[in-house]
């Protein structure tokens, strides 16, 4: 049996049981307020998870710019920083 959600995918097989965890956890991320790196350079901080998008703030007093970023994007992450897969001229378009 194979399950497959956002966060979690668990594979059973004859062996045992074994559970992977995707890296990207959404919740974390916006209640740790994880910074979204784009090629070595901090754009803000995770704010949300919203409707298969990823709210990102730049600003550390002020919300300076938003970016309402999807998933989908989201190349790969570790517990202190979310790395996005787009490059720095098509930010533009994710900006709310």
């Amino acid at each position: 049996m194979t399950y497959s959600g956002d966060t979690t995918i668990i594979i059973t097989s004859d062996s045992g049981e074994q559970a992977i965890k995707n890296s990207f956890d959404p919740d974390y991320c916006a209640s740790h307020r994880i910074p979204v790196i784009i090629r070595s350079k901090e754009i803000g901080k995770v704010f949300a998870d919203v409707k298969g998008n990823i709210v990102v703030i730049a600003g550390e007093n002020r919300k300076e710019l938003e970016y309402l970023i999807p998933k989908s994007r989201v190349s790969h992450c570790d517990e202190k920083q979310v790395f996005i897969d787009i490059s720095a001229n098509s930010l533009k378009e994710f900006e709310t």
